[in-house]
């Protein structure tokens, strides 16, 4: 499996060391939540903790723009470090214009979907779309309490994918543990962002335990 973990339940004043770590425990990429306090009820990291982290690693970097105008900063994001940019498709902006203006830029495009929002809102941009990702919580914050009811976006969506033979990947991104990532798994996620269960504990034994997740297997 991918793994992603999410910088958001990183201790900050370890942060390099934790990057590292996730580095070297074989992550995919990292997950930076960017939050403005208007789109969603929190504040988190700009544009000088993004560049901060390129610099420390070659790891792809997701930046998930939980913003009201991602499409007046995405150029920003890209410049400070960002491989993908993660929008949502509940954003007040026009999606099909952010989408060329992103990969324009060099950037790979992401479409988010929040757990009330029907999964057939993001089908129009997934033939130009890196990633798919299907919230299992409300954004906002950390460590809460996984959605079951994601996974069948995730089924959905794996049908879907695969019936037009798209590239996109699958991404799920909430509620993140050994027990509810294999769920995930075996509904058809491609990758896994996990924030508080990684870096709650062992990071380099928690990453390997959900990188092992097998879809059917049920064990790690």
């Amino acid at each position: 499996m991918k793994i992603s973990p999410s910088i958001i339940s990183s201790d900050l004043l370890e942060l390099g060391r934790q990057v590292d770590l996730c580095t070297s425990s074989g992550a995919y990429s990292l997950h930076l939540d960017v939050m403005d306090g208007h789109f969603v009820p929190n504040l988190t990291m700009g544009f000088d903790m993004i560049r901060s982290i390129r610099s420390r690693t070659k790891l792809p970097l997701e930046a998930h723009l939980m913003i009201e105008r991602p499409d007046i900063y995405y150029a920003r994001f890209i410049e400070s470090g960002a491989n993908l940019i993660l929008v949502h498709v509940e954003a007040p902006v026009r999606l099909a214009s952010l989408q060329n203006d992103i990969i324009s830029h060099g950037g790979k495009f992401g479409i988010v979907v929040n757990p009330e929002t029907p999964l057939e809102y993001a089908y129009p941009f997934l033939e130009r779309c890196a990633v798919l990702l299907i919230m299992s919580v409300h954004p906002g914050f950390s460590g809460q309490k996984f959605i079951t009811s994601a996974l069948e976006k995730v089924s959905e969506a794996r049908h879907y994918i695969d019936s037009k033979r798209l590239e996109t990947l699958i991404e799920i991104d909430g509620g993140i543990n050994d027990r509810t990532g294999q769920l995930a798994v075996d509904a058809g996620a491609d990758i896994l962002v996990s924030a508080s269960y990684i870096f709650s504990g062992d990071i380099e034994e928690r990453i390997a335990r959900l990188s092992s997740l097998v879809h059917g297997n049920g064990q790690t």
